[in-house]
């Protein structure tokens, strides 16, 4: 049997819905191994604050809006958030830091955060924000992809509306465990540390399914990648 997948664990936020078995969670992963940890005092250049190897921050800010990273999108008001940039060539399925601001401490985790995106993450704990100052900062864990992501357009498409995703098997064999990951997105780049993923639990050859994914939207959603068996 031929197995697609990454080693991906989710913090999932069950919903049971027609059509097929699906999920729409937060992507974490707290068992990967960890890169580079401990504290450190944020280097600062022209560009931000350097957090971990071609990691930065280049923006403290004030927070104002949805909070998507629990996936209630309850409103906030006026919490820290950081913009985070990856300038390095790794793709990192999991970050998970902490900041210290003159607001408070204020702990972030980013996930699918590929080489070159941007990102902006709220605060887990919505510390109200006070100023833009980074007083320091520690890195708990940072876990790579163990392969280079993908959508697989080869096997798959998919397309989606509000709400809802549809997915077609293009293989000539039964596709089972497919899972779609998806993020959200505003003018500056991704929106939300957190990546959301629906399964479908078997497609059939040639045939095409659909299931609900109350977070995707058609213009402000990007698939990020996909995993499934065979």
């Amino acid at each position: 049997m031929k197995k697609k997948l990454f080693f991906v664990i989710s913090l999932l936020l069950v919903l049971w819905i027609p059509f097929s078995a699906c999920t729409d969670d937060r992507n974490t992963d707290p068992a990967a191994p960890s890169l580079s940890d401990g504290k450190t005092d944020p280097v600062a250049d022209a560009d931000g604050f350097l957090l971990s190897d071609g990691i930065y921050i280049t923006e403290l800010f004030s927070y104002s809006g949805p909070y998507v990273e629990d996936g209630s999108n309850d409103e906030c008001e006026g919490i820290c958030a950081v913009r985070l940039e990856n300038r390095s060539d790794v793709h990192y399925q999991y970050l998970h830091f902490t900041l210290e601001t003159a607001g408070g401490n204020c702990t972030f985790s980013a996930s699918t955060l590929f080489a070159g995106d941007v990102m902006t993450v709220l605060c887990e704990e919505k510390t109200p924000f006070a100023n833009g100052q980074i007083l320091g900062a520690e890195v708990i864990s940072a876990a790579p992809f163990y392969e280079t992501p993908s959508v697989h357009l080869e096997a798959l498409k998919i397309t989606y509306a509000e709400g809802f995703l549809n997915v077609e098997n293009l293989t000539d064999e039964t596709l089972k465990n497919v899972y779609i990951y998806y993020k959200n997105l505003d003018a500056n780049g991704y929106l939300g540390g957190i990546t959301y993923r629906t399964l479908f639990k078997e497609i059939p050859a040639g045939e095409i399914r659909q299931a609900q994914a109350r977070s995707i939207h058609p213009n402000t959603s990007r698939v990020v990648f996909s995993t499934y068996e065979s």
